[in-house]
């Protein structure tokens, strides 16, 4: 895919309507359109994510400043000003880089080709120098979504007094440090923050030097988390040691190929599918070896495996859902007018303005901040703890430690997403009700139910619609367990990996959702459905034949999800 990149307004003898052309002959579709402020200087690599990404949506670079011009909400710019147009409450300040995606060629060709009429006509006056966020202010009330990416942390002006120094200092930044700071996650946990990243980023230095792809660094931390997987079986302190070392070393090596990713540009639809999936896999392959090294030292608590993986998934589920449908409706931008100076957004009094009010000074305070992320339990707190309790208690004190600190993350997250989600109001916008229908995950028996009687379909235009393939999760997942635990308890082992390959599918649709695709219905429907898989286990319970029926479905669901299903996503992702 090309990008064709337009510096506008690099004289204040060019013509605003002019500019504007240029930048909608552009928009034919063919590839990303990149526009520049004329009096934008900042190193070049600094502006890769504007620049050099051909998988970009929609995205403008800003950097923060509450005296700024644009107005940024969950990663979404919302609102933006210029000498013609308004903002309230800004967070930002635009650097005068972004780019269109072809995906959004045809609204911004149109809102631009609006916004050029307007300034013909004398409904707006735009200083040339301003073009850039005048197309911002064109995109965004036109309805296009505009992502928003932070400016690394290196010296960047717009018309600075005395560009001879503002170009010494930009001289003086290194291509290898924007590269290390493009390198940088966003938000990342306390521990990974601290700690993880400050191992991974010599890895990183040396994958790039060896010129190694995020996937093929995907795969090694993959194959060294189940190494750990595996040395925790042994159950004996030194594999307890040598499985905490290596769940360690794979969690340090995790990071490097997202860091590898973001400093190369190089996004791909299957290597985020990869890196996510291999995550799972990973961690829940941790739990079955706890749960078989404890079982050679006499200790069966295969249950704990069980309810923790049940944990887990169903807490994802809530955080990936609640964080898309919030995004959707906290940073939904009403359609305006491009020729009225105020895009109607007040300053807000209303619950939402004073939620939203409240969490931002909140944050603002480093300690509370990071002690909150702390108590979410990301991925290094977890991976941490397994290791940490593993070596000093041994493989049922990890699982039963990690079990009690999930469980309190999910009761702080679940009332405080409760608490935002009763600030709501209205129904939940069409791409949101979208993306939680693709994760239903209905089988033949649902599916026929759904047709003959609508009303008994799940809501999810409310604003607790994302609650619901969560709940479906527990549903599913825990009532198998709950069977198998009556049936035949000595086959809870059995159980784990036929959960684990269900929980597997889970994640797989939930992935494919964010990416705007969704598994064909042959696919769900051989796996089943969720419907469909709780009556054959039911069936099995029913017939007792609990041994030959478990084990066949999670023969067939472990080739079915983990094989099947990741060859067609994979094919299609090409």
């Amino acid at each position: 895919m090309t990008s064709t990149v337009l510096t506008v307004g690099e004289t204040t003898m060019s013509a605003a309507v002019d500019e504007l052309t240029r930048v909608c002959a552009a928009l034919d579709g063919s590839g990303s359109v990149v526009v520049l402020a004329g009096d934008l200087l900042a190193p070049e690599s600094a502006l890769a994510p504007v620049s050099n990404d051909p998988f970009a949506s929609t995205t403008a670079m800003v950097a923060v400043d509450p005296a700024g011009d644009v107005v940024v909400r969950h990663h979404r710019i919302v609102s933006v000003a210029t000498s013609h147009h308004e903002v309230v409450d800004p967070t930002h300040r635009s650097v005068g880089a972004l780019v269109i995606a072809p995906s959004d060629a045809v609204v911004a060709r149109a809102v631009i080709e609006d916004l050029a009429q307007a300034v013909v006509a004398g409904d707006v006056d735009i200083p040339v120098r301003e073009l850039p966020e005048a197309v911002l202010v064109a995109l965004v009330r036109g309805g296009v979504a505009v992502k928003s990416v932070e400016m690394v942390d290196v010296p960047w002006f717009r018309s600075p007094e005395d560009p001879q120094d503002a170009r010494t200092a930009i001289a003086g930044v290194s291509e290898a440090r924007v590269r290390g700071l493009l390198a940088n996650r966003v938000d990342d946990g306390f521990y990974s923050t601290f700690v993880i990243r400050k191992a991974s980023k010599p890895l990183t230095r040396l994958a790039l030097r060896w010129g190694l792809s995020p996937n093929t660094i995907t795969t090694i931390s993959f194959a060294i988390g189940i190494g750990s997987a595996v040395s925790f079986s042994g159950g004996s302190w030194p594999w307890m040691v040598l499985g905490a070392l290596l769940l360690q070393v794979s969690l340090i090596v995790d990071c490097v190929d997202g860091e590898v990713a973001r400093a190369t540009r190089r996004f791909t639809a299957i290597g985020a599918w990869l890196d996510a999936s291999t995550d799972r896999i990973k961690e829940f392959a941790v739990y079955g070896g706890l749960a078989i090294g404890s079982a050679r030292i006499g200790l069966d608590i295969w249950w704990l495996a069980v309810v923790m993986l049940i944990v887990q998934t169903v807490r994802h589920t809530t955080d990936y859902d609640f964080a898309r449908i919030q995004r959707l409706r906290e940073a939904s931008v009403p359609l305006c007018d491009v020729r009225e100076p105020s895009d109607g957004r007040n300053r807000g009094t209303g619950v939402l303005a004073g939620a939203m009010e409240t969490s931002a000074r909140v944050n603002r305070r480093a300690v509370v901040r990071w002690v909150k992320k702390v108590i979410h339990m990301p991925i290094g707190e977890r991976w941490l703890l397994i290791s940490v309790l593993a070596v000093i208690a041994g493989p049922a004190w990890a699982l039963g430690g990690l079990l009690i600190a999930s469980l309190i993350a999910f009761a702080y997250v679940i009332i405080g997403r409760t608490a935002r989600t009763l600030t709501w109001s209205g129904r939940t916008p069409d791409d949101g009700g979208w993306v939680l229908r693709t994760q239903l995950d209905a089988g033949p028996i649902a599916s026929g139910i759904a047709r003959l009687a609508p009303r008994l379909s799940p809501r999810l235009e409310g604003r607790f619609g994302w609650v619901v393939p969560a709940g479906l999760r527990a549903l599913e997942l825990g009532v198998i367990a709950l069977l198998v635990l009556v049936g035949d308890p000595f086959l809870l082992s059995v159980a784990f990996f036929a959960l684990f390959a269900i929980a597997y599918h889970h994640y797989d649709t939930l992935y494919r959702s964010l990416q705007a695709a969704a598994p064909p219905r042959w696919l769900t429907w051989f796996g089943f459905g969720w419907d469909g898989r709780l009556l054959l286990v039911a069936v099995v319970a029913a017939a007792a034949v609990w041994q030959p029926g478990l084990v066949l479905l999670t023969a067939w669901w472990g080739l079915w999800f983990a094989g099947m299903a990741s060859i067609q996503w994979l094919r299609s992702s090409r």
